[in-house]
C-alpha cells in the first residue's frame, strides 16, 4: 500500500495537532516576550495590605511639589545597607530628580558626618541623614521602627516608619521651621511623654513644651495647644488666656471625658464661645457591631472630613473607650463652623448617672447616635493669610493609654490628623507608619456556609464540567 504525504497533512488529527503546535509556539513566544519588556521596565505591585513597599498618596503630594535639591546619606559599610530601608528611598529617588542618595562608610569618612553630629554623640551605621536648603535631619534606624514598650521584658516592632520619617524629614529640610506645640498642665493629667507620645510628636517636625497658664499666658510661638485627659477643671483664669489666645486665631485640641468623677463647668464655658460643650456621662454602645469586648469600648463611626479621611481610606481601627458626649450648642456666632466627625450607632446611649451600674438604659439617659468628636472652625478674626481658629474636641480622656494605642493603630492616627488639621499647613502631613499589626480573620455562620458552597461544591463542580465538555469535543476528533 503505497502512502500518500500530502493526504495525511489533511487529516483531522494533523490539522488539529497543527492548530495545537502553532498556539503553544505562540503562547511560549509571547510569554518570552512579556518576560523581557518586564525585565527593562521592571514594574512592582505592592499587594501586601498595609502598603508595605510603595509610597502613600501624601509623600506623593510633597514629592510632586518637591523643587529644591535634597541629598538622602545613608550611614552604612558597603554591603551592610538594610534592605528595606534602602527600597524604600529608590522610591524617592525614582520619584523625583531633585532627591539623589549617597551611601557613606561612617568608618572612612568621619569628617564628612562632622556637621551633622550635633551632639558629639557620633552617628551609628544604619543613620539616614536628610539635607535640603533650609536644614538637616538626622534620623537614628531605631527612630524608623515603631516599638511597643507596654511590657518592658519583650518590647516588639509594631511599624516600619521609613516614610513616616523621610518625608517629614524632607518637609523640614525645605523649610526650616519647627512648630512649638504646648501641653497644658496643673489638672492631674498624664503627660503625653509619659504616654510615650512626645518621641511620636517630635518626629512629625513639632517641639512639645509643658504649659501652666496659671504662671503665664500662652507664648507668642504657640502653634497649638492640648488639653489631654484633665482630671480637674480649668480655673477661671486659665480659660480667659486660652480664650484670648484663641481669639487671636489659636488652635486646639482637647482630649476629655468623665473619668474623672467631676463636671468642668470652666471649661464648658470656654468651649461655649465656638458654640460645643462637653456632655457629661458615659457613652454605652449596645450594638455589638460596633463595640470591642464590652459596650464602653466603642468602635466610632467616621463622618467625611479632613481629620477621618486617611482613616476612612485605609480602613484603619480606632477604639474609643470610656468617653462622654459632645452637643453643639445652637446659640454661636454666624461665623463658627462646626462639624461632627465621631459618632456613635443610633442604638447608643448616653449614661447621665455614670454611678448608676443598671444594664438597662433609664430614663435620664440620653438617645444616640452620641457624637464624641468635633471640630470647629472660626475664620471670623482672621485677614489674609492669618490664622483662623481652630478647635478640636474629642470625648475620649483614654484615646492614647498605651494599653489601647498599642493595639490599635487608629488611635494615634487619629490624634496626629487632628493636629495636622489644627496646624493648616500646606506643608503638614498626615504619612502613617507601615503596621504590621494584623487583626485575625473573623467569620460567622452565613459566611462558613457561603465559603463552603464555593469551594467544596461550585469550584468542583465547575471543574467537572469543563472536563466532561472537554471529554465530549475530543471524543469525536
Amino acid at each position: 500500500m503505497k502512502f500518500d504525504l500530502s493526504k495525511s497533512l489533511h487529516t483531522k488529527h494533523i490539522k488539529y495537532g497543527g492548530y495545537a503546535a502553532l498556539i503553544t509556539i505562540a503562547v511560549i513566544a509571547g510569554l518570552i516576550l512579556i518576560n523581557l519588556l518586564l525585565g527593562q521596565f521592571s514594574p512592582r505591585f505592592d499587594l501586601t495590605e498595609n502598603q508595605l513597599f510603595s509610597l502613600s498618596e501624601q509623600t506623593k503630594q510633597v514629592l510632586a511639589d518637591l523643587k529644591s535639591p535634597v541629598k538622602i546619606f545613608g550611614l552604612w559599610a558597603p554591603g551592610q545597607e538594610v534592605t528595606q530601608v534602602a527600597e524604600v528611598i529608590q522610591f524617592y529617588t525614582d520619584a523625583n530628580r531633585n532627591i539623589h542618595f549617597e551611601a557613606v562608610d561612617p568608618d572612612r569618612n568621619p569628617g564628612l558626618l562632622t556637621k551633622y553630629d550635633k551632639d558629639k554623640t557620633g552617628l551609628s551605621s544604619g543613620t539616614l541623614i536628610v539635607e535640603g536648603e533650609k536644614g538637616f535631619k538626622v534620623i537614628p534606624y531605631m527612630d524608623m521602627l515603631d516599638i511597643d514598650y507596654s511590657n518592658p521584658q519583650s518590647p516588639r516592632v509594631t511599624g516600619f516608619g521609613v516614610e513616616k520619617r523621610i518625608t517629614s524629614a524632607i518637609i523640614y529640610a525645605g523649610t526650616g521651621i519647627t512648630p512649638v506645640i504646648y501641653e497644658i498642665s496643673g489638672h492631674q493629667e498624664t503627660s503625653l511623654s509619659q504616654l510615650q507620645m512626645q518621641e511620636t510628636i517630635e518626629k512629625e517636625n513639632y517641639s512639645l513644651l509643658p504649659l501652666n497658664l496659671l504662671r503665664q499666658d500662652v507664648p507668642q510661638d504657640a502653634s497649638a495647644l492640648i488639653i489631654n485627659s484633665p482630671k480637674t477643671d480649668l480655673a477661671p483664669g486659665e480659660a480667659e488666656r486660652i480664650l484670648a489666645y484663641l481669639e487671636k486665631g489659636g488652635r486646639l485640641l482637647i482630649l476629655a471625658d468623665m473619668q474623672s468623677g467631676q463636671e468642668t463647668p470652666n471649661l464648658n464655658d470656654m468651649l461655649k464661645s465656638y458654640g460645643i460643650r462637653f456632655d457629661y456621662g458615659l457613652a454605652v454602645e449596645t450594638d455589638q457591631n460596633f463595640t470591642v469586648r464590652n459596650p464602653y469600648f466603642i468602635i466610632p463611626h467616621l463622618s467625611s472630613h479632613d481629620i477621618t479621611k486617611s482613616l476612612m481610606d485605609k480602613e484603619t481601627p480606632l477604639v474609643l473607650s470610656f468617653a462622654q458626649g459632645l452637643s453643639a450648642l445652637e446659640t454661636r456666632r454666624r461665623t463658627v463652623e462646626v462639624t461632627p466627625f465621631l459618632n456613635t450607632s443610633p442604638q447608643a446611649y448616653l449614661r447621665t448617672d455614670p454611678g448608676n451600674n443598671s444594664a438597662y438604659r433609664l430614663p435620664g439617659d440620653i438617645s444616640g447616635p452620641i457624637v464624641m468628636g468635633m471640630a470647629v472652625r472660626d475664620p471670623q478674626y482672621a485677614a489674609g493669610q492669618e490664622p483662623q481658629t481652630r478647635i478640636v474636641a474629642i470625648a475620649s480622656g483614654s484615646l492614647l493609654d498605651i494599653g489601647i494605642y498599642s493595639q490599635i493603630p487608629g488611635n494615634v492616627e487619629l490624634f496626629m490628623d487632628s493636629l495636622f488639621w489644627l496646624e493648616e499647613r500646606a506643608d503638614a502631613v498626615s504619612v502613617s507608619s507601615k503596621s504590621l499589626f494584623t487583626f485575625p480573620l473573623r467569620i460567622n455562620a452565613m459566611h462558613m456556609i457561603v465559603f463552603g458552597a464555593i469551594f467544596v461544591v461550585l469550584i468542583p463542580l465547575a471543574c467537572f464540567i469543563a472536563g466532561f465538555v472537554t471529554w465530549l469535543k475530543r471524543r469525536h476528533l
